[in-house]
């Protein structure tokens, strides 16, 4: 299920602002159907200004039409441009008449798309999670790690989020919370297995100092 209150928190977002009406019909009219919890969304946070910030690209309803590489796509519903155009999340064609399908990871004609999440709804929250990261007013202005020697410690200081994504090729993000005003995206490079990469930050002071207490000692600049 979607918590459009997380959603709202991380981002700092004061009002969501949906989709037009018009807007989704043209999507739905390019694809014929799109599932029930995406058009919820639509709806609901679609036309949303805070979401034009952050590391990668949301692809809503009103930007489909605007750019030739989008309205060309056949093979699903584009959710998320990463920042280069390496990759794309999206929904496959023959999924869009689930109400909440598997969302995969495009990589182009001559890759075969692997998982990125195994529903939408889990999908949103993990992506915005991660984009919101990017966007803190608090943050440590750099990178952050955690060797392997010391990932137990950092889980057992934090709470983990239950959703997570897949994203590139071979990186796993999960996230992790002590405070409802912080947040911290934990990068796993599976093809190197070298610890964690942090991305965190705060939407005030008092929950930033409070996540900052909590890595002491166990995080170094990456």
């Amino acid at each position: 299920m979607l918590d459009f209150d997380f959603i709202k928190r991380v981002y700092d977002i004061k009002k969501f602002h949906g989709s037009t009406p018009e807007e989704i019909a043209r999507l739905k009219q390019k694809f014929g159907e799109i599932p029930e919890v995406l058009e919820d969304f639509y709806m609901k946070a679609g036309n949303t200004k805070e979401f034009q910030y952050g590391q990668d690209n949301w692809i809503m309803p009103q930007d489909y039409f605007k750019y030739t590489w989008t309205e060309n796509f056949d093979e699903g519903i584009i959710l998320l441009n990463e920042n280069q155009g390496v990759c794309q999340a999206y929904i496959r064609r023959q999924d869009l008449l689930l109400p909440d399908p598997p969302v995969y990871i495009w990589l182009g004609v001559d890759e075969e798309p692997c998982l990125c999440a195994p529903s939408v709804s889990e999908f949103l929250m993990a992506a915005s999670a991660y984009e919101a990261a990017f966007t803190f007013e608090y943050n440590p202005e750099d990178f952050y790690y955690v060797e392997d020697c010391d990932i137990d410690e950092f889980e057992s200081r934090l709470e983990k989020y239950p959703f997570k994504m897949q994203w590139l090729y071979n990186i796993e993000i999960t996230f992790y919370s002590n405070d409802p005003g912080n947040l911290v995206a934990a990068i796993y490079d599976n093809s190197e297995e070298d610890g964690l990469q942090l991305i965190y930050g705060a939407v005030n002071e008092e929950a930033y100092n409070k996540l900052e207490k909590a890595l002491d000692g166990i995080c170094e600049p990456f």
